[in-house]
């Protein structure tokens, strides 16, 4: 009988991350960037307290390609913990882990280096670790092995017990928010039953689309999109072959975020509107929440004014209140959301633009790769003026 064996699974840390603009008053970094960081370590400690024999990273765990040196160094000083610890780890790679040019390097490439004992999986290929000790032999399927033109075809270790690790959406699994440019569909055989146990990045929800596969959950939010998501990661224990996987999750302590009920401005002025939206925020009895609330029926001049006052008298009532208007299409109220409007999304555009040009041949590898960076970076600057402004131009 093979011992039972104890597995930490995580995914989508999604460390760099940072939005609203907020500054941390300890550190003067962004807040959002530093909740980021706190939830990972908060993961990593509550792992060094459950005898965890095998700690797998299913995806995602940067924000962007090229993450900055203090994203680089928080994540280095927390694998370390666990190198310390003696427990060994696989890391793939995620979309967002992923540079869109197969000629870029990856940052993953330095990380190997300053972290030898992590096995990182984070190119375009499948790759097997075997850890006799443990009776497992992992097979690590990155984000680039999933977007190749043939599909992942992985090979049963005859003795050991199996495990997958991959990032991507299940077939027929549904998505809280949409479709995200960039990501896979899982395809080959990585989602085969005979497999002891999958290990799912990609989607911020829990949930398991298979029996033996599950989705461990983020371990922070990224977007309104997760509301529902609880942050935190999957506790796994398998047994001898074949036999189903145990699967409790661990929560971590995240920023919470809450949605107000819609308030209709028709015939009042912003100063009662502000006064609604800060009185019902201070309600929740949470000032460290992200809270968000729509505004119909609201004209685009008293919405700019009921947001200046918002934000001028927050004080405790929040650490953030966001106003939105019907048919804001760049920060959805409803969880579920059309998923062709990602399709039709600015990025999703320009990066699909840029894939045809280069495809044929109109652009080398090296002018795609800097057109791409100083591209999207103004798109991006263009979406988050756009936001910032309210985007209630369909407001009436």
């Amino acid at each position: 009988m093979t011992r039972p064996l104890r597995i930490a699974h995580l995914a989508d840390t999604h460390l760099g991350y940072s939005a609203y603009g907020k500054a941390d008053p300890e550190s003067g970094r962004n807040q959002r960037a530093v909740d980021i960081e706190n939830t990972f370590s908060a993961a990593i400690s509550d792992i060094l307290t459950r005898d965890v024999d095998l700690v797998l990273h299913a995806g995602d765990v940067f924000h962007h390609t090229r993450p900055s040196w203090s994203t680089l160094t928080h994540f280095v000083r927390q694998m370390r913990r666990l190198e310390w610890a003696r427990i060994p780890v696989v890391v793939i790679a995620g979309n967002h882990d992923t540079p869109r040019l197969r000629t870029t390097g990856s940052v993953f490439g330095l990380l190997a280096m300053a972290l030898p004992d992590i096995r990182f999986i984070t190119a375009y290929d499948t790759e097997e670790q075997s850890f006799p000790d443990l009776g497992v032999m992992v097979h690590g399927v990155p984000h680039g092995a999933l977007i190749n033109p043939d599909p992942p075809a992985l090979l049963h270790h005859p003795t050991l017990r199996n495990i997958v690790v991959t990032h991507g959406v299940a077939p027929g699994f549904a998505t809280w928010a949409g479709r995200e440019a960039g990501e896979a569909d899982l395809r080959g055989n990585v989602l085969d039953t005979r497999f002891d146990y999958v290990a799912l990045g990609h989607v911020h929800l829990r949930g398991n689309p298979g029996t033996n596969a599950w989705y461990s959950g983020s371990t922070e939010r990224t977007s309104w999109g997760d509301q529902a998501a609880q942050p935190g990661y999957a506790l796994v224990t398998l047994g001898d072959r074949g036999d189903v996987p145990m699967v409790e999750f661990v929560d971590v302590p995240a920023r919470p975020m809450e949605t107000l009920s819609p308030i209709d401005g028709a015939e009042r002025a912003a100063r009662d509107l502000a006064d609604m939206i800060l009185a019902r925020a201070g309600g929740l009895g949470m000032p460290h929440a992200m809270v968000r609330v729509e505004l119909q029926n609201t004209p685009r001049p008293l919405f700019r004014e009921t947001e200046a006052i918002v934000r001028r008298e927050i004080g405790s009532s929040a650490w953030h209140i966001r106003l939105t208007a019907p048919g804001d299409l760049l920060d959805p109220l409803g969880r579920d959301v059309v998923s062709g409007l990602a399709e039709l999304h600015p990025l999703t555009l320009f990066d699909e633009f840029l894939r045809k040009q280069t495809d044929a041949g109109v652009y080398d590898a090296e002018f795609a790769e800097r057109f791409q960076m100083r591209g999207r970076a103004a798109l991006e600057a263009a979406i988050r003026k756009t936001q910032e402004a309210g985007i209630s131009e369909g407001a009436s």
